[in-house]
């Protein structure tokens, strides 16, 4: 490659790994708080599965929790 050929395409590489990394910041951010969102309906979930164990223990005290 000539070498006024090579300053440009080096230009254009930069540019293109800038905004591919700045696409990939983007991406983590949104991930992070997708994980956090299913982070807390699962924490719900096991607070409503363990009042809905705790009921129905109260209503046969025989049974046991995770029967």
């Amino acid at each position: 490659m000539r070498l006024e050929m090579f300053l440009p395409f080096l230009v254009g590489y930069a540019l293109a790994v800038r905004e591919c990394r700045a696409e990939l910041m983007a991406t983590q951010s949104w991930l992070e708080d997708e994980v956090a969102k299913l982070g807390k309906e699962l924490a719900a979930a096991r607070a409503e599965l363990d009042r809905s164990r705790a009921i129905e223990t109260q209503r046969d005290p025989d049974a046991t929790v995770y029967s």
